[in-house]
């Protein structure tokens, strides 16, 4: 065995076990001053402790911004997530694509750790039956890891999912049906956390609510698409992608 893939293999058991509940340009989106970023309604100042609140950060995502993200590669799922699945289309959004005759994805990652922090981004999921796509916080620590997710079902399903890790271990878990195809057109989605409180948002309305298991452990802000091992159908016939408008954080 390869020493990538025996790399890939010890990864992928290890995001599976820890992730199991496993992410612009455009004149169309929200506008910036409607659109709440940084620590939204009082939940905290974002750095953990005292002093005046940071302001949100709006990153239109117009162009790859190696001082902002990361584009991450590592096994997850079924395949790998590759940072060549990044790009820009012509209109300058982000593109997180899954591509054609494979199990492979892509995820973007923030360059630095937050903390009780609002995220807000503005996606299209694809149309992609056994995929998945999320926005998300997630600490990146072996066997402690803590982590908050929205993840959306790229089969039509309308299916979402809204959870809360805490030292490895899940302490909430919803599943909702969304009133639209995700996949039809950009929507916002949103999660807000406190220290006592983690709220889920679709398009300004909260879906979800949890004020027991919250995580307290400082987050990146995350964005991928990838092919769980718990969700099954084919591998897409032609590449399909997770387009991201902006993300404010």
């Amino acid at each position: 065995m390869s020493t990538r893939h025996h790399t890939a293999l010890i990864l992928a058991c290890l995001f599976v076990a820890t992730a199991c509940s496993e992410a612009a340009f455009t004149p169309t989106g929200p506008d910036v001053a409607t659109a709440r970023g940084g620590n939204g309604n009082g939940n905290g100042n974002g750095n953990g402790g005292g002093g005046p609140p940071p302001p949100p950060v709006v990153d239109e995502l117009e162009a790859w911004d190696a001082t902002r993200w990361t584009a991450e590669n590592h096994a997850l799922g079924k395949g790998w997530l590759d940072p060549a699945n990044v790009s820009h289309d012509p209109a300058g959004l982000l593109l997180l694509t899954l591509p054609a005759g494979a199990w492979d994805g892509a995820e973007i990652k923030s360059a630095q750790r937050h903390q009780y922090r609002d995220i807000e981004a503005r996606l299209r999921t694809p149309d992609t039956p056994g995929s998945i796509s999320a926005l998300f916080f997630y600490e990146g620590v072996r066997r402690r890891n803590d982590e908050i997710d929205i993840e959306i079902f790229n089969d039509g399903s309308r299916t979402i999912l809204f959870t809360t890790w805490v030292q490895g271990k899940q302490t909430n878990h919803v599943q909702m049906t969304l009133g639209f195809d995700p996949a039809n057109g950009f929507h916002d989605y949103r999660i807000e956390w406190a220290r006592d409180r983690v709220g889920f948002l679709v398009d300004g309305t909260l879906m979800a609510e949890f004020t027991s298991g919250v995580p307290r452990d400082d987050m990146f802000v995350m964005s991928n698409t990838w092919w769980p091992t718990w969700l099954n159908g084919p591998q897409p016939a032609a590449p399909s992608s997770l387009h991201i408008d902006r993300i404010v954080y």
